[in-house]
């Protein structure tokens, strides 16, 4: 890995990072910043997305165990894909 690709790798880390501080701490500073600094390209936005999959994963094997979170996912797949192909996705979403 190149010191170009190693420092790629780290904003997107840090961006990730502002992210779930976002999420956790609704911290609206961190959710600027990933904003603005993630609009430069469409890499670092592929980039960014890797690097929050990365720390999900992690987070979830250690929360859950490995299968648990893989059994997890694969729900999240089967029923995302569903809600997808869906004619009437919002009849899902009525109360």
């Amino acid at each position: 890995m190149s010191t170009v690709e190693r420092r790629s790798a780290a904003r997107a880390n840090q961006r990730a990072a502002a992210f779930i501080r976002f999420q956790l701490l609704g911290d609206h500073e961190a959710m600027r910043y990933l904003l603005v600094d993630v609009g430069e390209s469409e890499r670092s936005r592929l980039e960014f997305t890797t690097a929050l999959a990365s720390i999900a994963g992690s987070v979830a094997a250690m929360a859950l165990g490995r299968d648990q979170a893989l059994a997890y996912l694969r729900s999240i797949a089967e029923s995302s894909a569903a809600l997808s192909d869906a004619d009437d996705i919002d009849r899902y979403f009525d109360t």
